[in-house]
Protein backbone atom coordinates (compact mmCIF):
# COMPACT_ATOMS: atom_id res chain seq x y z
CA UNK A 1 0.00 0.00 0.00
CA UNK A 2 1.10 3.63 -0.76
CA UNK A 3 2.34 5.98 1.92
CA UNK A 4 4.23 3.45 4.32
CA UNK A 5 5.71 5.21 6.93
CA UNK A 6 6.74 2.29 9.24
CA UNK A 7 6.99 -1.66 8.42
CA UNK A 8 8.80 -4.14 10.01
CA UNK A 9 8.90 -6.18 13.37
CA UNK A 10 6.82 -4.34 16.29
CA UNK A 11 7.33 -5.17 20.08
CA UNK A 12 4.01 -4.44 21.53
CA UNK A 13 3.28 -4.77 25.17
CA UNK A 14 -0.57 -4.80 26.60
CA UNK A 15 -2.01 -6.08 30.18
CA UNK A 16 -5.23 -7.89 30.30
CA UNK A 17 -6.61 -10.95 32.33
CA UNK A 18 -6.66 -14.55 30.54
CA UNK A 19 -8.57 -17.37 31.46
CA UNK A 20 -7.80 -20.95 30.75
CA UNK A 21 -9.70 -21.92 27.59
CA UNK A 22 -12.42 -24.86 28.48
CA UNK A 23 -10.96 -26.63 25.22
CA UNK A 24 -7.61 -26.89 27.04
CA UNK A 25 -9.19 -30.37 28.35
CA UNK A 26 -9.06 -31.84 24.49
CA UNK A 27 -6.12 -30.55 23.66
CA UNK A 28 -4.24 -31.81 27.20
CA UNK A 29 -2.37 -28.37 27.34
CA UNK A 30 -2.99 -25.76 28.71
CA UNK A 31 -4.65 -23.01 26.30
CA UNK A 32 -5.61 -19.08 27.36
CA UNK A 33 -8.14 -16.85 25.97
CA UNK A 34 -8.95 -13.31 26.02
CA UNK A 35 -10.97 -11.29 24.94
CA UNK A 36 -8.80 -8.88 22.47
CA UNK A 37 -9.88 -6.22 23.38
CA UNK A 38 -10.22 -5.59 27.21
CA UNK A 39 -10.63 -1.72 27.01
CA UNK A 40 -14.22 -2.08 25.91
CA UNK A 41 -16.19 -2.32 29.01
CA UNK A 42 -19.14 0.64 29.97
CA UNK A 43 -17.24 3.00 31.90
CA UNK A 44 -18.42 6.69 32.01
CA UNK A 45 -21.71 4.82 30.76
CA UNK A 46 -20.80 4.21 27.40
CA UNK A 47 -21.62 0.89 25.63
CA UNK A 48 -19.51 -1.99 25.24
CA UNK A 49 -18.19 -2.20 21.78
CA UNK A 50 -19.74 -5.63 19.47
CA UNK A 51 -17.58 -5.70 16.22
CA UNK A 52 -15.06 -7.58 18.10
CA UNK A 53 -16.72 -10.70 18.93
CA UNK A 54 -15.38 -13.11 16.62
CA UNK A 55 -11.91 -11.85 17.15
CA UNK A 56 -10.17 -14.53 19.27
CA UNK A 57 -6.69 -14.53 20.96
CA UNK A 58 -5.27 -17.61 22.40
CA UNK A 59 -2.04 -18.16 24.27
CA UNK A 60 0.63 -21.05 24.88
CA UNK A 61 3.09 -21.21 28.22
CA UNK A 62 5.83 -22.61 26.47
CA UNK A 63 7.80 -24.94 29.15
CA UNK A 64 10.81 -25.45 27.92
CA UNK A 65 14.10 -22.80 27.43
CA UNK A 66 14.09 -22.21 23.24
CA UNK A 67 16.87 -20.76 21.84
CA UNK A 68 15.89 -17.92 18.91
CA UNK A 69 12.63 -18.40 20.18
CA UNK A 70 11.31 -15.73 18.37
CA UNK A 71 12.49 -16.46 15.12
CA UNK A 72 11.72 -20.29 15.63
CA UNK A 73 7.97 -19.27 16.02
CA UNK A 74 7.99 -17.19 13.22
CA UNK A 75 9.10 -19.75 10.53
CA UNK A 76 6.86 -22.08 12.10
CA UNK A 77 3.79 -19.68 11.55
CA UNK A 78 5.00 -19.12 7.89
CA UNK A 79 5.14 -22.62 7.06
CA UNK A 80 1.71 -23.32 8.38
CA UNK A 81 0.28 -20.41 6.41
CA UNK A 82 1.32 -21.84 3.39
CA UNK A 83 0.58 -25.76 3.53
CA UNK A 84 -2.81 -25.07 5.30
CA UNK A 85 -4.35 -21.48 3.65
CA UNK A 86 -5.82 -21.23 7.14
CA UNK A 87 -6.08 -17.21 8.51
CA UNK A 88 -3.48 -17.83 11.41
CA UNK A 89 -1.55 -15.47 13.13
CA UNK A 90 0.98 -16.51 15.66
CA UNK A 91 2.68 -14.15 17.54
CA UNK A 92 6.56 -15.00 19.88
CA UNK A 93 6.49 -13.45 22.81
CA UNK A 94 6.61 -13.58 26.62
CA UNK A 95 4.28 -13.14 29.48
CA UNK A 96 3.83 -13.08 33.14
CA UNK A 97 1.45 -15.59 34.56
CA UNK A 98 0.85 -17.00 38.61
CA UNK A 99 3.91 -14.71 39.01
CA UNK A 100 6.08 -16.09 36.88
CA UNK A 101 7.48 -15.66 33.60
CA UNK A 102 6.89 -17.57 30.27
CA UNK A 103 8.06 -17.47 26.64
CA UNK A 104 4.47 -17.45 25.29
CA UNK A 105 2.63 -17.54 21.63
CA UNK A 106 -0.40 -15.63 21.04
CA UNK A 107 -2.54 -17.55 18.14
CA UNK A 108 -4.82 -15.24 16.89
CA UNK A 109 -7.81 -17.53 14.97
CA UNK A 110 -11.86 -17.89 15.05
CA UNK A 111 -11.44 -21.46 14.85
CA UNK A 112 -10.59 -23.38 18.20
CA UNK A 113 -9.82 -26.69 16.12
CA UNK A 114 -6.79 -24.69 14.38
CA UNK A 115 -5.44 -25.05 17.71
CA UNK A 116 -4.51 -28.69 17.34
CA UNK A 117 -2.47 -28.31 14.07
CA UNK A 118 -0.37 -25.18 15.41
CA UNK A 119 0.15 -27.45 18.68
CA UNK A 120 1.47 -30.29 16.96
CA UNK A 121 3.41 -28.18 14.62
CA UNK A 122 5.32 -26.53 17.24
CA UNK A 123 5.77 -29.43 18.83
CA UNK A 124 7.34 -30.81 16.51
CA UNK A 125 9.98 -28.35 16.25
CA UNK A 126 10.75 -29.07 19.71
CA UNK A 127 8.70 -26.90 21.72
CA UNK A 128 6.80 -28.11 24.65
CA UNK A 129 3.93 -26.63 26.45
CA UNK A 130 2.66 -26.65 30.17
CA UNK A 131 0.47 -29.25 30.48
CA UNK A 132 -3.60 -28.49 31.12
CA UNK A 133 -4.77 -27.60 34.67
CA UNK A 134 -7.42 -25.62 36.12
CA UNK A 135 -6.10 -22.43 36.86
CA UNK A 136 -8.21 -18.86 37.80
CA UNK A 137 -8.24 -16.63 35.54
CA UNK A 138 -5.09 -13.91 35.58
CA UNK A 139 -3.98 -10.30 34.57
CA UNK A 140 -1.30 -10.60 32.58
CA UNK A 141 1.58 -8.67 31.19
CA UNK A 142 2.04 -9.43 27.41
CA UNK A 143 5.37 -8.88 25.05
CA UNK A 144 4.76 -10.36 21.91
CA UNK A 145 5.79 -9.44 17.95
CA UNK A 146 4.18 -8.94 15.19
CA UNK A 147 4.76 -7.51 11.67
CA UNK A 148 3.46 -4.05 11.09
CA UNK A 149 2.90 -1.47 8.16
CA UNK A 150 1.25 1.75 8.80
CA UNK A 151 1.12 4.97 6.88
CA UNK A 152 0.88 8.90 8.53
CA UNK A 153 -1.88 10.17 8.43
CA UNK A 154 -0.92 13.89 10.15
CA UNK A 155 2.76 14.53 12.45
CA UNK A 156 2.81 12.29 14.92
CA UNK A 157 -0.41 9.93 14.09
CA UNK A 158 -0.13 6.76 12.20
CA UNK A 159 -3.16 4.35 11.14
CA UNK A 160 -2.57 0.39 10.66
CA UNK A 161 -2.03 -0.66 7.22
CA UNK A 162 -4.04 -3.75 8.30
CA UNK A 163 -6.72 -2.42 10.07
CA UNK A 164 -7.94 0.70 9.92
CA UNK A 165 -9.63 1.12 13.59
CA UNK A 166 -6.08 0.75 15.01
CA UNK A 167 -3.72 4.14 15.21
CA UNK A 168 -0.12 4.77 16.64
CA UNK A 169 0.53 8.06 17.79
CA UNK A 170 4.52 8.82 18.91
CA UNK A 171 5.50 9.07 22.37
CA UNK A 172 8.06 11.90 22.95
CA UNK A 173 10.39 9.59 25.57
CA UNK A 174 9.97 5.86 26.31
CA UNK A 175 7.72 5.39 29.85
CA UNK A 176 8.06 2.58 31.77
CA UNK A 177 4.91 0.36 31.28
CA UNK A 178 3.07 0.63 34.36
CA UNK A 179 3.36 4.39 34.07
CA UNK A 180 2.41 4.63 30.50
CA UNK A 181 -1.47 2.47 31.72
CA UNK A 182 -1.66 5.02 34.57
CA UNK A 183 -1.31 7.59 31.93
CA UNK A 184 -3.96 6.37 29.71
CA UNK A 185 -6.04 6.09 32.29
CA UNK A 186 -6.00 9.46 33.10
CA UNK A 187 -6.64 10.67 29.94
CA UNK A 188 -9.49 7.88 29.62
CA UNK A 189 -11.08 9.93 33.21
CA UNK A 190 -10.38 13.38 32.75
CA UNK A 191 -10.20 13.86 28.56
CA UNK A 192 -13.57 12.16 27.54
CA UNK A 193 -11.69 9.67 25.66
CA UNK A 194 -12.88 6.43 26.33
CA UNK A 195 -13.67 3.90 23.94
CA UNK A 196 -10.20 2.74 22.95
CA UNK A 197 -8.01 0.06 24.17
CA UNK A 198 -4.34 0.89 24.47
CA UNK A 199 -1.01 -0.66 24.17
CA UNK A 200 2.46 0.02 23.90
CA UNK A 201 4.81 -1.00 20.53
CA UNK A 202 8.48 -0.32 19.89
CA UNK A 203 9.54 -0.29 16.10
CA UNK A 204 13.36 -0.56 15.55
CA UNK A 205 13.31 1.84 12.31
CA UNK A 206 16.97 2.82 10.46
CA UNK A 207 19.33 2.39 13.68
CA UNK A 208 16.79 3.43 16.51
CA UNK A 209 14.09 2.61 18.57
CA UNK A 210 10.46 4.76 17.98
CA UNK A 211 8.14 3.96 20.74
CA UNK A 212 4.06 4.96 19.88
CA UNK A 213 1.15 4.68 22.38
CA UNK A 214 -1.15 2.25 20.39
CA UNK A 215 -5.31 2.81 19.87
CA UNK A 216 -7.73 0.32 18.81
CA UNK A 217 -11.49 1.30 18.36
CA UNK A 218 -14.46 0.93 16.34
CA UNK A 219 -15.78 4.39 17.72
CA UNK A 220 -12.25 6.55 17.09
CA UNK A 221 -12.87 9.99 16.00
CA UNK A 222 -10.37 10.61 13.31
CA UNK A 223 -10.80 14.16 13.86
CA UNK A 224 -9.87 13.58 17.50
CA UNK A 225 -6.29 11.92 17.39
CA UNK A 226 -4.64 15.21 17.75
CA UNK A 227 -6.04 16.24 20.40
CA UNK A 228 -5.53 12.73 21.99
CA UNK A 229 -1.79 13.30 21.06
CA UNK A 230 -1.56 16.96 23.01
CA UNK A 231 -3.07 15.36 26.16
CA UNK A 232 -0.67 11.95 26.37
CA UNK A 233 2.27 14.16 25.30
CA UNK A 234 1.47 16.60 28.31
CA UNK A 235 0.91 13.51 30.14
CA UNK A 236 4.42 11.83 29.61
CA UNK A 237 6.61 15.10 29.76
CA UNK A 238 5.14 15.16 33.24
CA UNK A 239 6.84 12.39 33.95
Amino acid sequence: MKNIAFAGLACTYTRLEVARLPHSKELKYLVLESDPTPGYYSKGNFPVNLGHIADHHFYLLVKNSVNCFQDEVLRIASLIREETKLSLHLSPGQMTYNNKNYQGIRIKTDEVNHLNLVIDKLKSKGIKFIKDRKVDPYTSTIQFKRYIEFRQLEEGIYQDNHNEKRFFITLPKLVEFDKFLKIIENIKENCDFNLFDNFLTSVYQQGKMLDFAGIYSNHCDRTRLSEFRENLEKEVNAV
